[in-house]
């Protein structure tokens, strides 16, 4: 697949999530929220230079020089990321964004959301590769999982692949403390991720 192609599709589906957000709680488009999107487009631009920029080092990541295939893949994926901007504005809407920073921020800094979505993303599957397909990688697995996490993702397949490393390593009460986390969340796919990480522990 192209990568101008990959890259429509991830904008398409990062401004569905956006609208999303900005809707009402029953996800009716009613006035409000049109007035919301009309107040945002004539916000000044103001300074995003101190805002709250995700910064890794290489070194805080176990990459591998002998890696081949999808793990190369996605490690590269990983490295192009971290050599850009990144923002996580994952609980904001378009119009919110647009509100607090200008609309002539506004492309500028839903690349840096996208960047965001995309190293979690690749982190995760990173991780699941791993832990999945590589015999004796749980513990470089572990480290970049525990990373995505620590960075707010909410994406399913990377619980769950954490989960099954603590489990395999004899600690359900760190798979307790995961579900305590996702429970305090305010995640989109909330209830589908606790009953993945209840179905793991043993009864």
């Amino acid at each position: 697949m192209p990568i101008i192609l990959i890259f429509f599709i991830l904008f398409i589906i990062w401004v569905n999530v956006k609208t999303k957000r900005g809707a009402t709680d029953n996800s009716k488009w009613d006035t409000s929220y049109w007035e919301k999107e009309r107040e945002a487009n004539f916000v000044r631009k103001k300074d995003i230079s101190n805002l709250d920029y995700i910064t890794i080092s290489e070194d805080e990541l176990p990459f591998s020089d002998t890696a081949g295939g999808e793990e190369k893949y996605r490690q590269d994926e990983v490295r192009r990321t971290l050599s850009c901007k990144i923002l996580n504005l994952s609980g904001m809407s378009n119009a919110d964004i647009k509100l607090a920073y200008g609309t002539a921020n506004f492309p500028e800094l839903s690349m840096y959301d996208q960047n965001y979505i995309l190293l979690i993303r690749n982190l995760g599957l990173w991780g699941s590769y791993l832990h999945h397909n590589c015999e004796g990688q749980d513990t470089r697995a572990k480290i970049i999982l525990e990373r995505a996490l620590s960075l707010g993702s909410d994406i399913k397949d990377t619980y769950v692949s954490l989960a099954e490393i603590y489990l395999a390593e004899h600690h359900p009460e760190k798979v307790q403390e995961l579900i305590r986390q996702v429970e305090a969340s305010d995640f989109d796919l909330k209830d589908s991720l606790l009953q993945a990480l209840n179905e793991l522990l043993p009864d």
